[in-house]
């Protein structure tokens, strides 16, 4: 096809009487034209660097391994050559910093989380999501409020109806995460006001409402679903748009009438000022890869809802995300 496409500029070039001069700035322009699309339809053409912002084993760390496993097992990249690293560190601020440096680098690559937009919000970074090529959303991980199953509250609204008359304690995994912004979402929506009590990991957050300490708990589903199975813990709501492929008998907080909508975005990005051809693959790519079995086998085991935005609809996704963070996160004195 190149060849063709040479021999017919030649040839058509060839064919009119033009000057020799301006026949001479045609051909340069009409070559360099066919040198820059060569170019960029051999992409990929280098080693892929897919950084990880965070240790081995986190939500992140597996998102990550999935995507590249599903690459190579259909060979979805060129020549399969793609280096997986971890770098974390600060809440995610070390790894994606590696990326936001590597501007234009069509060869670089992460995944985001929750702390993807929280870092910057609460630490001098050096970076924002804004610096950054999002390519994709692949999945949403929204959050639970439970509480326990020998509890009084069956029902959302019988909770709102209880803390409208007593200091609740409600728990959720650290002081400006997606469980702070969820439980903050709550309180302006019902109009209610408890105490919440920040804690560093799921597992203290388990303990601490088994051991009667809380009265409920806002968390990931991976984190209280052994409990839930267990028939220790009840869910109330979810804090998806819509309810989780994965747990679809459980209710959306907005459908009992309280409008909380937050989930953090499991998604694809790239350094900034990435080619539109260069994201334009990865988008169609990366649709191959959640429409595998295995990318479904990977939310239904990790609790995670399937959802996907592509190009400008996940930077406006990451832009409403970020703002509400932030609103959430100010009003309720977390950050100022």
């Amino acid at each position: 096809m190149k060849i063709t496409a040479a021999r017919f500029v030649f040839i058509s070039i060839k064919s009119h009487n033009f000057d020799a001069m301006p026949r001479l700035i045609l051909i340069s322009a009409l070559f360099f034209a066919l040198v820059d699309s060569d170019a960029q339809s051999s992409y990929p053409s280098e080693p892929l660097t897919y950084t990880i912002a965070f240790g081995p084993g986190g939500g992140n760390d597996l998102m990550s391994r999935t995507v590249v496993d599903i690459m190579r097992q259909y060979e979805l990249y060129d020549g399969q050559n793609i280096r997986v690293e971890n770098r974390p560190g600060g809440s995610g601020a070390i790894g994606f910093g590696v990326v936001a440096r590597q501007e234009g680098n069509a060869y670089s690559i992460t995944s985001t989380s929750g702390n993807f937009l929280a870092t910057p919000i609460v630490s001098d970074t050096g970076w924002t999501y804004r610096d950054f090529t999002p390519i994709g959303l692949l999945a949403q991980d929204a959050m639970f409020l439970v509480v326990r199953t020998d509890s009084a509250f069956h029902s959302l609204e019988g909770f709102v109806a209880q803390a409208r008359m007593t200091d609740m304690k409600v728990g959720g995994t650290g002081a400006t995460g997606p469980d702070r912004v969820v439980a903050g979402l709550l309180a302006e929506a019902a109009n209610i006001r408890f105490t919440y009590v920040p804690f560093q990991n799921g597992s203290g957050l388990v303990t601490g409402l088994t051991s009667r300490s809380l009265d409920a708990v806002v968390a990931n589903p991976s984190e209280v679903m052994g409990q839930v199975a267990a028939g220790n813990f009840r869910v109330l709501a979810y804090s998806g748009e819509s309810r989780s492929t994965a747990y679809p008998e459980v209710q959306t907080f907005t459908e009992q009438g309280y409008a909380v909508e937050f989930a953090l975005p499991r998604g694809i990005v790239m350094p900034g000022e990435i080619p539109p051809d260069v994201r334009d693959w990865w988008v169609a790519m990366l649709k191959e890869v959640v429409a595998t079995e295995e990318w479904q086998r990977y939310l239904q085991s990790n609790s995670l809802s399937a959802a996907e935005l592509w190009g400008n609809d996940f930077e406006e996704f990451l832009d409403m995300t970020d703002s509400e963070y932030r609103r959430i996160l100010t009003a309720f004195g977390a950050i100022h």
